[in-house]
């Protein structure tokens, strides 16, 4: 009897090499997938990072040595994708923060000890809590609200994470720390521009006072100077001079005015900022706003590299000033004040001088002018001339307070915002304090040229299916030649 022998081809041998080489890499990905969903390992994807935490959510959080309880007050089955999935990564990031969900509806009493302006938490509420410290967030304080033309409401953007850590960092140290406003001169203060709120979510408190009937509070964490109409008599800029003096902070934002006001610019000379008296105009287009005709006196300045500002880079959130004056550093540059130029126009802008009582709106160069870069926004802080450490006094100075209220039909600019409240935390410098951007959902939709798109339907279109044809020509050609 003959034994049976299979002789195959070369084109057999290749099939069957190719079956089982795919058979292989289908049981590879099997066993990986079976292995990868025993963890819980996850990417976010979304273009704004929706569901990842910023890098000061994460300091907070390893520094935390108390267990923190996070309670989303949620039927069942109902908890919103996105805020459970941001939680999730607080859990995933500290042992010692906790996540639960709450049927408010059951739970009446567990809940009884939860109140918010003498109400108890409602249903699509987070509570927070630490020990005896709580903080209840309502379900609209997660969004970032905008309005249509019509009135009707929009979410623009998401404060999960922003909301949740400053929660965090108030439950675990239980601190609010007090701003003073400075009254007395027809000020426009933050409360009146409607940044309470935003504040307080920050973990301030605002209050006032007044220099000619008190002394600065002890408890000051800082005082702020907004938009005066009239001068500090000599009397109050000695209690400002001896409280900056002593380690205190102060955020002084202004107009321009008609009135002299010498005391004031004279005490921050004394501090190595020197105020110029007009107006600062830019010419670099791409700085304008298109929406007031490219009014010089209305421009986006530019960021420098101060630390401050790396939250609005990395949001994207650019500041917008309108009639902002100008700031430098006097000639005589105190070796124990550090200056830093925080926003500041570009190198073909120009400061334009009051004359007397008046100021050109020529956009030509004229006699008096200033050329830029011209700072907007500056700092100063004392420093030890042993060690070059920070000595907590410090007094920052920006050049437009109208800005902060709104710029006409566009409203409060939520750069101009976020600008403000970065600023106060870099100036206060205490680790209670957050200030975590939101993450807005708006995309911006991709503009080309035409030039740019005839290229790209040609890349994708010709040049592409051309090179796939060339191949598969060239390897069976190849193969019908073997």
């Amino acid at each position: 009897m003959k034994n049976f022998k299979l002789n195959f081809d070369f084109k057999t041998k290749h099939a069957s090499l190719s079956a089982l080489i795919t058979f292989a890499v289908f049981a590879a990905l099997i066993i990986l997938n079976l292995i990868v969903g025993k963890f819980d390992l996850k990417l976010d994807l979304t273009p704004k990072k929706l569901f990842s935490l910023t890098d000061e959510t994460k300091a907070i959080i390893t520094k935390l040595d108390k267990p923190v309880e996070i309670l989303a007050l949620y039927q069942n089955g109902s908890e919103p994708e996105n805020i459970m999935e941001t939680l999730k990564e607080y859990e995933h990031l500290s042992k010692n923060i906790s996540v639960k969900v709450i049927d408010p509806d059951r739970n009446p009493g567990l809940l009884s000890k939860y109140v918010k302006d003498d109400k108890p938490a409602q249903k699509g509420s987070l509570i927070v809590s630490c020990g005896d410290n709580y903080r209840i967030i309502s379900g609209m304080d997660l969004y970032e609200i905008s309005y249509t033309q019509q009135g009707q409401p929009q979410i623009i953007g998401q404060k999960i994470e922003q909301q949740v850590t400053a929660a965090i960092a108030y439950a675990s140290s239980g601190k609010i720390l007090n701003i003073y406003e400075i009254t007395g001169h027809n000020e426009t203060t933050l409360a009146s521009l409607g940044y309470s709120k935003m504040l307080e979510q920050s973990n301030y408190k605002l209050n006032e006072v007044s220099l000619i009937r008190s002394d600065i509070p002890e408890d000051a964490a800082m005082l702020t100077l907004i938009s005066p109409r009239a001068d500090l008599s000599e009397a109050e800029i000695k209690k400002l001079d001896k409280y900056v003096s002593d380690g205190g902070v102060l955020f002084i934002a202004l107009d321009l005015l008609n009135t002299p006001t010498e005391n004031l610019f004279s005490f921050l000379e004394n501090w190595d900022i020197d105020v110029l008296n007009g107006l600062v105009m830019e010419t670099e287009k791409n700085l304008l706003i298109s929406e007031f005709g490219d009014n010089p006196f209305i421009f986006a300045p530019l960021m420098s590299d101060f630390e401050a500002l790396e939250p609005l880079k990395k949001s994207k959130s650019d500041p917008v000033f309108q009639a902002t004056m100008g700031f430098q550093r006097t000639a005589a540059q105190q070796k124990q004040l550090e200056y830093y130029s925080i926003l500041h126009s570009s190198d073909n802008s120009r400061f334009r001088p009051v004359d007397g009582d008046k100021l050109s709106g020529d956009p030509n160069m004229l006699p008096g002018d200033k050329k830029g870069p011209v700072d907007v926004a500056v700092a100063v802080r004392k420093r030890n001339l042993e060690t070059y450490q920070p000595e907590s006094a410090t007094i920052v100075a920006v050049g437009t307070a109208s800005s902060f209220k709104g710029l006409g039909f566009m409203g409060q600019i939520k750069g101009n915002a976020d600008l403000l409240l970065n600023l106060i935390n870099w100036a206060v410098n205490d680790d209670s304090t957050v200030n975590v951007p939101s993450k807005s959902h708006y995309r911006m939709p991709l503009r080309i040229s035409p030039k740019t798109a005839l290229i790209y339907a040609a890349v994708s279109i010709i040049l592409i299916p051309l090179f796939f044809l060339s191949a598969a020509l060239f390897v069976y050609f190849r193969r019908r030649n073997k």
